[in-house]
């Protein structure tokens, strides 16, 4: 115990050292702790982003990131305690922070590889997400992993109290952690991009594997490889952009391309379209969400638009003007079709995405001066402050309409599926007001419609579902489809779809058979296993590229 004693209460140095100095080696540990958890959840909070031009934003995507980054991780300390027993930790975190450095460049090219790899298309969804996050994102999670026990033995070689040295450690990497997760998620991806992130990230790391590097070569020649590929990346040169555009640092810049930009929640690109020319696309992700013809806001494109059309055309007969709400804006086509149609209507839109908003503002044909309420927030807390709005005694619209217009078959927010959510939205209808959504799922399995409809059964007097087909849902083959479902305060008016829409309703024979494929699930606030009950959709999808 005597001698444990004496070990704790060994100077720093035999060497006297300045205050200076002493403060600089006893610093050097915990900021090198900081440096290497900040940039690994700067790389985690960056995986989820990026792979979503692939794959998607999912439950199964943020999963397949969490699991595999502390995998990596994991492996990266195992390996980490080994090597800072056989390697002095100062001489080796240079090659480490060089190394990472090089995972952090990689990433963009790997990113796209593998996102085009036909072999990972065939497999299953869950199954693609994990191994295209592994590809990616493991062995940059592992090299970082490998400096926190180097931190550690170096700031232990110092000769200090053993537990207070390894909290202060691992107290330092945890505060590096929060900071690169609140920096990346609040600012950094929405002000510079992903692939820019990566490509500061892979910077800032061979700058500081120059700090440790002062007795080997390696860290010193790659930080000059590093400024290179910065400088293609930025500067001026057209050989250096095309080549930083092969390995994925630049964006694929096309003539039909109007305006690009990446938010927090989506990569978002406009697109002209060539038939006809006044047609344009938004895509979020790798999926187009809207189709507008700048010329002709009545020229509806998608079926399920056509459906909301007749059904609110039936639903609101007779009616000059009406009151609607639209739970997700994208590119504000219907909005805009009602406006047209409806003068004087109150058109409230809740679009999270502020950015969204802008690109409909900038490229899609949205007026800034539009008569429509625009309220970049998630759906659900607009709809709570409507219901306060209400409760308070303040003025708030009864709707004839709510649209559901948030959803895709890649990614559904699960709070606006449930019971509970329903159950608010029912608060602000009027007294024979309609809510309606869209939803993809395939007939022959049906867990998700049948789920959405078991939901609307529980929170609506009066429940019908269409699908978007003449010949009504298919029964023989996997073929996805488009279903609106509609809940009413009152009765739909005889046949709620007009002569030459294509659609069908669905029957009470429909409705039951859903009921039995869904297990009569119901969807609440505490159980919406939407990822789950979509999968054979997204499968699907996948698989027809």
């Amino acid at each position: 115990m005597a001698t444990l004693q004496a070990q704790d209460q060994l100077p720093l140095s035999a060497t006297p050292r300045s205050g200076l100095a002493t403060f600089l080696a006893v610093a050097a540990p915990n900021a090198t702790a900081f440096i290497s958890s900040m940039f690994i959840m700067v790389v985690e909070l960056v995986a989820g982003r990026i792979i979503a031009r692939h794959v998607g934003s999912s439950l199964y995507t943020w999963t397949s990131v969490i699991g595999v980054v502390l995998a990596g991780i994991a492996v990266g300390n195992w390996t980490g305690g080994r090597l800072a027993d056989r390697f002095k930790p100062r001489n080796a975190l240079g090659v480490l922070f060089a190394l990472a450095s090089i995972c952090a460049f990689s990433i963009p090219a790997l990113n796209k590889v593998v996102g085009s790899w036909p072999f990972l298309w065939k497999q299953d969804w869950a199954l693609r997400i994990s191994a295209h996050v592994f590809l990616v994102f493991f062995l940059p999670s592992a090299v970082l992993g490998c400096i926190g026990p180097m931190a550690a033995k170096m700031a232990l070689d110092l000769g200090r109290k053993t537990g207070r040295t390894v909290g202060s450690v691992y107290a330092w990497g945890a505060l590096g952690s929060i900071v690169g997760t609140f920096l990346t998620g609040f600012i950094l991806i929405a002000r510079w991009g992903t692939i820019a992130v990566l490509v500061n990230v892979g910077v800032a790391l061979a700058a500081v594997a120059v700090l440790f590097g002062a007795r080997a070569l390696f860290p010193y020649l790659w930080a000059g490889v590093a400024l290179a590929l910065a400088g293609m990346t930025y500067g001026p040169w057209q050989t250096g952009q095309q080549l930083a555009t092969q390995i994925g640092f630049l964006r694929e810049s096309y003539d039909n391309v109007l305006y690009v930009d990446e938010s927090q929640y989506s990569y978002i690109q406009i697109e002209q379209d060539s038939n006809p020319p006044s047609m344009r696309t938004l895509s979020l992700d790798h999926l187009i969400h809207a189709y507008i013809v700048m010329d002709n806001p009545d020229e509806l494109q998608y079926d399920y638009e056509k459906l909301y059309r007749s059904i609110t055309r039936t639903a609101t007969a007779g009616k000059l003007s009406l009151k609607a709400l639209f739970i997700g804006g994208g590119g504000f086509v219907f909005p805009r079709y009602m406006l047209h149609n409806w003068p004087g209507s109150y058109v409230d839109v809740a679009e999270i995405d502020p950015r969204v908003t802008e690109a409909a503002h900038q490229a899609f044909g949205l007026a800034r001066h539009s008569p429509m309420h625009i309220d970049n927030l998630d759906a659900r807390n607009h709809i709570d402050d409507l219901l306060r709005r209400k409760q308070a005694g303040e003025t708030a619209p009864a709707f004839d309409v709510i649209y559901g217009d948030a959803f895709n078959h890649y990614a559904v927010p699960y709070h606006l599926t449930t019971l509970e959510f329903n159950l608010k939205l029912r608060q602000l209808l009027a007294p024979d007001g309609v809510y309606m959504i869209n939803i993809l799922d395939i007939y022959n399995s049906g867990k998700f419609l049948g789920a959405v409809l078991n939901t609307f059964e529980k929170s609506f007097p009066h429940v019908y579902a269409f699908c978007t087909q003449n010949n009504g849902p298919a029964t023989t083959t996997d073929r996805r489809d488009t279903f609106v479902v509609v809940g009413s305060m009152k009765p739909l008016r005889g046949d709620a779809l007009e002569p030459g829409v294509s659609g069908t309703a669905l029957n009470r024979s429909h409705f039951e058979t859903l009921r039995q494929r869904s297990n009569r699930i119901v969807l609440t606030d505490d159980y919406a296993p939407v990822e789950q009950l979509l999968e054979p959709v997204v499968r699907k999808a996948d698989k027809e590229g």
